[in-house]
């Protein structure tokens, strides 16, 4: 999950959980996730949490948010 996602769902950086995990993108190259995050998830009626590695990322796309 970028940075950018988890402050735009309310989330801070001292919530994090620590991580020493390398999060390996497609550009061959590597980054330290910041820390890791149990949130909710919630398709129609299933819903089930999920740990998410956040990383201080620029990405391409959004996640759906929210969308009914």
């Amino acid at each position: 999950m970028p940075k950018s996602t988890m402050y735009n769902l309310g989330i801070t950086i001292e919530e994090l959980s620590k991580s020493r995990t390398m999060i390996q993108g497609f550009n061959v190259g590597g980054q330290h996730a910041i820390g890791v995050i149990r949130a909710k998830l919630v398709i129609n009626n299933l819903s089930a949490f999920s740990m998410f590695y956040v990383i201080d990322v620029k990405t391409f796309y959004k996640p759906l948010l929210g969308w009914a």
